[in-house]
């Protein structure tokens, strides 16, 4: 985890991320995001204080960070008196901190800041310690008390260069007609199918219609939530629900012919469009796709840029059609507008108070217009920040409702350690191009010419027997997986020929295949390293979180080692056989937690991380398996060929696919 709620209040059980921060973190309506109860401008929200025990929850850091300012509280005496005081007694505790994060699975670096005020304490060990580092979960503080209600003000904010690095843009919507960013890829996935996209019937993904059901007339925006695909369409400006698709799993498979020379493979997701719903093959060229880094409009995420005046007001009329619709959502608003703790600017952001408006019923008089100045000035810190800050966060800033950012950066926490493409053979996930994926390609004369010794041109032997019918081929098959597979693993191959025999291509998945690698030694041998590698890069860092540079050197290791993969002696329980080797793998590691704790004065520390593992394997042969290594002199090896490969047969291989995940510690 690389950030969390102020209050780590214990999650429920099968509780998901979002829904923790959304309970842990609920707001008094009048002084929410992105406005307060005049909309004026509100860089944050306030959360009610809602201790019951007899000891205080203590309000934490959210991420590892540095502390840029974190001042002495006001005793309890001022805190009831002017100019504290002003509408109700308010605590001046505060604490801004600077947090650089690295997000997506091939990290890029963002910087943001959270700040927490009206705290009644701030531990002393940070008060005006500018610079000092703080861990995700190091106690800041106590909650306090804000205009006469227990509670404090929480809100995050980045600079305005800062933006386009973590969204992707700094105006408007997203741009549909380019992919998003790979690279920073995290969470979600998102599809533009534009009009004319081509809809194919079929209850399941083995069954398409051969040509398509349907061109889509309008352009349709697609939200794949994993569980589910969501599809809207867009007028005047409005995305419009046209129906949601429930999803057991995505069918990727060979590419289709509109696909060839594009992508390795064609991916089919079922989604609803205006009359029904049907399968699109979204690896297609027109078809552009994006995930959560690129914060979608059409799932609510909105750029406010509308309003450029100086002044507190919110001038944008974005955010005022948003507030006329009744139950509207501003979560994922972010909004562009001066940071309200500089005091040197007090006028030129509130003077309009003064004014005649449309949001008080009377303007405030010159009386009442000083106390509140005389407010702000004993809360304001501005001037007290270092430059380099003060530059920052000087301006027209960007503001996000602190709970769906920090959902969305949680989503940004899996790192990609160790991927084969980006080896010398570029083996990459999903490859149906490979020479062992290809079927139906060869003639009889052309199979016949197969078992070189590697003595020369007239040096051959095979066994391939154009005599034996399709069924005596299939009974070599099996024949070889009864006397070769035992044990609890021996239903796997037996599987496998099952979905060779229907010629459905695509990849299998399935959790006997997933746990016999996990329990399997050389993943045990492989992960034991992992983790030596990690606490090498712990103990170098003194336990901070992995930088770009740890991350790349925990790579490197990792490409000197063996990976997950059956060995010689799984030809005896049917393991080998089915797969002899594995073509691609990805390792991610996400979970991250680093614990510190002082006993007896000494700092102890500790983490937990989850290695993920995905590795895949062709089953299918290529022409260098019939070629110089025996296969060619092994008759049920010869019938799999011929399946595959003769085009009077012409069956499709497909891809095992192997997912699984290990917690380590240490």
């Amino acid at each position: 985890m690389q950030i969390s709620p102020p209050i780590l209040f214990p999650r429920q059980d099968n509780e998901d991320y979002a829904a923790w921060v959304m309970r842990t973190m609920p707001v008094i309506s009048h002084r929410a995001y992105p406005v307060n109860g005049v909309n004026s401008w509100h860089g944050g929200i306030h959360i009610p204080h809602t201790d019951t025990g007899a000891l205080a929850n203590p309000l934490r850091a959210v991420a590892d960070g540095v502390i840029v300012y974190a001042n002495d509280p006001a005793p309890v005496e001022k805190r009831d008196r002017k100019p504290l005081n002003y509408d109700g007694k308010t605590d001046n505790g505060c604490v801004l901190i600077r947090h650089e994060m690295l997000i997506g699975d091939d990290p890029v670096l963002c910087v943001f800041y959270s700040l927490t005020m009206h705290m009644k304490q701030v531990r002393p060990e940070i008060q005006g310690k500018v610079g000092m580092r703080v861990r995700r979960g190091q106690v800041i503080g106590t909650s306090g008390m804000v205009s006469g209600a227990n509670a404090y003000h929480f809100q995050m904010c980045c600079p305005s260069e800062m933006l386009k690095r973590l969204c992707g843009r700094e105006q408007g919507n997203l741009d549909v007609s380019a992919p998003g960013e790979e690279r920073t890829a995290y969470g979600h996935r998102y599809f533009f199918l534009p009009e004319g996209t081509a809809i194919y019937a079929g209850g399941t993904p083995y069954a398409l219609s051969a040509s398509p059901c349907c061109l889509i007339p309008e352009a349709l925006y697609i939200a794949h939530e994993g569980s589910k695909t969501r599809t809207l369409r867009k007028a005047d400006g409005i995305y419009a629900s046209v129906g949601e698709v429930a999803v057991a799993v995505d069918y990727i498979c060979e590419p289709s012919p509109a696909i060839g020379g594009y992508k390795t493979y064609s991916e089919w997701i079922r989604v609803a469009y205006p009359g029904g719903e049907g399968w699109v093959d979204v690896s297609s060229p027109t078809i552009n796709t994006w995930t959560d880094a690129d914060f979608p409009d059409w799932v609510g995420w909105t750029l406010v840029d509308d309003d450029s005046t100086p002044d507190s007001q919110c001038n944008s009329s974005m955010v005022k059609k948003a507030l006329a619709k009744q139950d509207s959502d501003l979560t994922r608003f972010i909004c562009k507008f001066p940071l309200e703790w500089n005091f040197a600017s007090f006028d030129v952001r509130f003077s309009w108070l003064k004014a005649p408006n449309d949001e008080l019923p009377e303007p405030m008089s010159d009386e009442d217009y000083a106390s509140l100045k005389e407010h702000a000035q004993a809360l304001c810190f501005f001037d007290k920040l270092p430059l380099e800050n003060q530059m920052e966060l000087t301006g027209l800033i960007w503001h996000f409702d602190p709970r769906e950012l920090m959902i969305q950066l949680q989503k940004a926490e899996r790192r990609l350690i160790y991927y084969s493409a980006n080896g010398i053979k570029n083996k990459k996930m999903n490859n149906f191009t490979a020479d062992d994926m290809r079927h139906g390609d060869l003639t009889k004369e052309q199979i016949l010419a197969q078992g070189r010794l590697g003595l020369g041109e007239k040096f051959k032997f095979n066994l391939f027997n154009f005599n034996k019918t399709v069924e005596e081929h299939f009974a070599s098959m099996e024949s070889m997986a009864f006397w070769t597979a035992w044990g609890e693993y021996a239903p796997l191959i037996r599987i496998m020929l099952e979905k060779f025999r229907k010629n459905e291509g695509g990849i299998l998945r399935h959790e006997l295949l997933n746990k016999a690698l996990l329990e399997h030694s050389n993943t045990k041998e492989c992960v034991t390293k992992i983790r030596g590698f990690i606490i090498k890069r712990l103990h170098s860092n003194n336990f901070c979180s992995l930088s770009k540079s740890a991350l790349k050197a925990i790579n490197n290791d990792v490409k000197g080692i063996r990976l997950p993969k059956f060995t010689d002696i799984d030809w005896f329980n049917g393991l080998g056989i089915s797969i002899h080797d594995t073509f691609s793998t990805r390792i991610y590691i996400d979970n991250f937690i680093i614990d510190e704790k002082e006993s007896g004065g000494i700092s102890r520390k500790k983490f937990q991380v989850r290695l993920t593992f995905q590795i895949q394997d062709h089953f299918g042969l290529d022409i260098s398996d019939m070629n110089c290594i025996l296969f060619e002199n092994i008759s049920w090896f010869c019938s799999w060929f011929m399946l595959q490969r003769y085009n009077e047969y012409n069956f499709k291989p497909f891809i095992n696919e192997a997912n699984f995940s290990v917690w380590i510690n240490g």
